[in-house]
């Protein structure tokens, strides 16, 4: 993969989820990583590329959360506000 595919997945990642909704794309040759113009979306933006892993960071202020997954093969990161975990 090289920055051109990197730049196109980003591309076709922001027609799905609407370009109106992110502030911020990083791509570099192997990811894309997300930064919601609104935190609160973020979780739902992840679901929607299909990326299902979270990394939270609890210990920034605020706490926020990473989503990753793999799509179109690269990596791809959404950051969004932290979940709030279901103790069972």
């Amino acid at each position: 993969m090289g920055i051109n595919d990197g730049l196109a997945a980003a591309s076709r990642f922001l027609d799905l989820i609407g370009a109106d909704r992110i502030e911020l794309v990083t791509v570099t040759p192997n990811r894309v990583s997300l930064l919601p113009a609104d935190l609160k979306e973020g979780e739902q933006i992840a679901r929607t590329l299909g990326l299902t892993v979270p990394l939270d960071h609890r210990m920034f202020v605020p706490g926020n959360t990473v989503w990753t997954g793999e799509r179109d093969g690269l990596e791809v990161q959404v950051r969004s506000m932290l979940r709030q975990v279901v103790a069972r």
